[in-house]
């Protein structure tokens, strides 16, 4: 199992190859930038371990049990949170290992208030353990209304001081960036 969020190498390597075409021995072979490899998930567990939590988010459909069988052989199911877009995976994984966290993510997209509410009372029905919503979306009203109800809100992908501020004033659980430093940077100002 492969660490990718793109379901291709354009975007990395600049070749338009699915990689779910390619053997991992073919995937090893490509530079992504300075010398670096997309890792494997052992690859990645092996460097953080003890270090951070990790996040996975089931992307392709069918990876459900190998990820939770690396994640049971690496002693990871306390300490990991796995994310999705598709209800159906999160809902697999429960059913699997109880014992593993679930967030789910809640498109960009998806800026309709009453269709929101929808997938919110859905993690609440399920007994979830986050929602991860597009941070624009989110409001006072919308963590008070998550938090009631036993969801923690893990907002993506913010990148601006200002809105880390006011995303943490209002009671977020999490933030996803892609500049960490810039985060814990915010967080000693606050």
């Amino acid at each position: 199992m492969i660490i990718s969020h793109d379901p291709n190498l354009l975007r990395t390597a600049g070749k338009l190859k699915d990689l779910r075409d390619m053997s991992i021995e073919e995937i090893k072979k490509i530079d992504i930038g300075e010398g670096e490899r997309i890792p494997t998930l052992h690859e990645l567990i092996a460097i953080t371990k003890g270090k951070i939590k990790l996040q996975p988010e089931i992307i392709a459909p069918g990876i459900t049990n190998e990820l939770i069988n690396i994640l049971r052989e690496e002693n990871l199911i306390n300490t990991t949170i796995i994310s999705s877009f598709q209800i159906e995976e999160l809902l697999k994984v429960k059913e699997i290992e109880p014992g593993l966290k679930i967030g789910y993510l809640l498109p960009k997209a998806l800026t309709k208030i009453r269709i929101v509410k929808r997938r919110v009372q859905k993690a609440i029905e399920n007994e979830l353990y986050a929602i991860h919503p597009y941070y624009p979306i989110v409001d006072k009203e919308f963590v008070d209304f998550a938090h009631n109800n036993g969801l923690k809100v893990n907002v993506f992908t913010v990148n601006e001081e200002d809105m880390m501020r006011k995303l943490i004033n209002l009671g977020v659980d999490g933030i996803f960036t892609d500049d960490i430093t810039l985060l814990y940077r915010t967080l000693g100002r606050i």
